[in-house]
């Protein structure tokens, strides 16, 4: 396995303060890898800041594939059958009600990354935190159950403290209930790059925030 020296944006990015230009650059990075890899018929299925190494302060790289599963041919999805945890609070619901995997479904999870992105990894606003304090506390497949019914309502992780409008609202694109409704990494690449571009030239004080 190739050797990153910086770790992963989860133990990167607390200790280390970035403009929103700065990660945005990295959201566009990360939708690069992302378009690659279901360019070749593979679904990542556990993208997440943890999973997301840095090879320098200006390129991140993906990782960890222990999960990724090859879509099979004929099929737009991947059924898991196998018994064992997961990263359900990066999950979308189709995943977690149906165990079934879509392209769209990495793009959900990128959406729950970008959230970690813009909420610098900090532990109190982690997904599985947040998650928690709108679900109650519980354990097991209750909190599967639970963690359904949330989103059924509509229910999404909250806006980041300091989050532009226009880059929540793209989280939520990406959170479409309906996975043939959310953007693909493609598309995303540009929009992202728009951002970063838009964002370098602006000091935080002039931010649309929500």
């Amino acid at each position: 396995m190739e050797y990153v020296p910086l770790g992963s944006l989860r133990e990167f990015l607390p200790k280390h303060p970035l403009s929103l230009s700065h990660l945005l650059l990295f959201a566009q990075q990360i939708c690069e890898g992302m378009a690659y890899l279901h360019s070749l018929h593979y679904i990542h299925r556990d993208l997440a800041a943890r999973n997301v190494l840095l090879e320098n302060e200006h390129v991140v790289k993906i990782g960890d594939f222990g999960l990724a599963k090859a879509v099979p041919e004929g099929h737009d999805y991947y059924r898991v059958r196998e018994d064992g945890d997961s990263p359900v609070f990066w999950y979308a619901p189709e995943c977690l009600k149906e165990c079934k995997f879509y392209y769209a479904s990495d793009v959900w999870s990128f959406g729950v990354t970008l959230y970690e992105l813009l909420t610098r990894c900090e532990p109190g606003s982690s997904p599985p935190a947040k998650f928690l304090e709108m679900i109650g506390a519980t354990q097991g497949q209750m909190t599967v159950l639970r963690l359904i019914e949330l989103l059924e309502r509509g229910r999404r992780l909250p806006v980041p403290g300091d989050c532009p409008c226009e880059i929540y609202r793209l989280m939520k694109n990406c959170w479409e209930a309906e996975a043939s409704f959310r953007p693909a990494f493609p598309n995303l690449i540009p929009i992202l790059k728009n951002f970063q571009e838009k964002y370098r030239s602006q000091a935080p004080s002039v931010f649309s925030l929500c």
